[in-house]
């Protein structure tokens, strides 16, 4: 438990230093960066869920085609 903790803040530092990397070359605050960098996360969680969800709609639709083609 402890290990993951020191896991999580080890990754918090690690992304606080980019994203003040990127806040100072892009001449942006920090703020600003973190919220598109959070914004950016949950649009690539909404990408990787519909991608998921085609993946397991065009396998369900391979497995009925393939039910129809062995009867």
């Amino acid at each position: 438990m402890e290990e993951d903790k020191a896991n999580a803040n080890s990754e918090m530092r690690y992304i606080a230093l980019e994203l003040t990397k990127l806040a100072y070359k892009k001449k942006k605050s920090f703020k600003a960066v973190a919220a598109e960098y959070v914004q950016n996360v949950y649009d690539l969680e909404g990408i990787l869920r519909s991608i998921s969800a085609g993946t397991a709609q065009k396998s369900r639709q391979n497995g009925r085609q393939k039910a129809y083609n062995e009867r």
